[in-house]
């Protein structure tokens, strides 16, 4: 383990063990109970409690009955660092955590974590009650992201190759026609949408710029000595918004639908991308009308909304909607 990980971890730590000897007052703690709470050795609570001796704070030695146990000294106030989080704040923070779980085995979700053991020696130990007990109103079901174990050093590679803007070679299968390829590309950023991590860039074998799931799909990259310029008019939560549901047909979809009850009375308090109006209809109708580089995504969405979903506009659209419908009747001999 590099040395300034290792000395980052001491000082969380040694946060830790002093914030709960704050909480348990004059009862103190037991070394098994503070190695217990920081998953390290009892010989390694004894080193830190050494160590934060030497700093001068007032860490006391004592017996409760039989027991030797450590806590600090009577009336001591722990200085807990500047940054003042109150109530409310600390179980937003504690909250933001668990929602983002499914981000874990991520680089960024690691070095989230580690800055989120930082922020909670800062909690003070009275709003530890409060956050336990509110959280409990909350519960978050994110599918998680797969195979992230395997992709995060991949997640990595095109990161760094992102800001140092440096080509990557990568290997991609393709779920639509099955076929593995090699290609070189320019990274111009990587986005989360629908449940997928996806790296967006200029492909050398196409020509054009296209995406790459974060999944089982890409089974390889790697960073290249040559260098690139990224368009200056690339934008790359522009390129996120233009497609539906995070797949992208490269052609330019306009559609209008109208939705009914019951799916209407859910479907207007959602937002969509590519979405550029919304019409509120009689009889608690919508029409909505979107456009989008992604025509195969809108399509899932719509089949989504079944019967209550009239297809109206774009001649391209309709016929495609018209034709997956006949396939789902055929295939349940309807």
């Amino acid at each position: 383990m590099p040395v300034k990980i290792a000395e980052e971890k001491q000082v969380e730590r040694q946060w830790m063990i002093l914030k709960e000897l704050d909480r348990c007052g004059q009862i103190g703690a037991t070394k098994l109970q503070l190695a217990d709470l920081c998953q390290v050795s009892i010989r390694t609570i004894e080193r830190d409690m050494l160590d934060l001796s030497l700093s001068q704070f007032p860490v006391l030695k004592g017996k409760n009955g039989k027991v030797t146990i450590w806590r600090l000294k009577e009336g001591y106030k722990l200085p807990y660092p500047e940054v003042k989080i109150n109530q409310r704040e600390s179980l937003a923070l504690i909250l933001a955590e668990e929602a983002l779980n499914f981000l874990a085995g991520t680089p960024h979700y690691q070095y989230f974590r580690r800055a989120m053991a930082k922020i909670r020696q800062s909690i003070p130990a009275e709003n530890d009650q409060f956050i336990n007990e509110s959280k409990q109103a909350f519960a978050f079901r994110f599918p998680q992201l797969k195979d992230m174990e395997r992709l995060s050093p991949l997640i990595e590679i095109a990161e760094i190759a992102y800001r140092q803007r440096q080509r990557v070679y990568l290997t991609y299968r393709s779920t639509t026609h099955g076929v593995t390829t090699k290609r070189k590309v320019d990274p111009y950023g990587i986005y989360y949408a629908y449940n997928a991590l996806r790296l967006v860039g200029f492909c050398h074998l196409r020509r054009d710029i296209r995406q790459f799931n974060f999944d089982g799909r890409l089974q390889n990259l790697e960073s290249l000595s040559e260098s690139f310029e990224e368009p200056i008019d690339f934008d790359l939560n522009a390129y996120a918004d233009a497609g539906f549901g995070g797949v992208r047909n490269q052609e330019i979809v306009s559609a209008v639908v109208r939705v009914g009850p019951p799916a209407s009375r859910w479907v207007r308090h959602q937002n969509f991308t590519s979405l550029k109006q919304k019409v509120e209809l009689e009889k608690d109708y919508l029409e909505l009308h979107f456009e989008t580089d992604g025509q195969e995504g809108l399509l899932r969405q719509v089949l989504a909304w079944g019967s209550s979903v009239q297809v109206m506009g774009d001649e391209k659209f309709k016929e495609s909607y018209r034709t997956e419908v006949q396939k789902m009747c055929k295939k349940t001999n309807l």
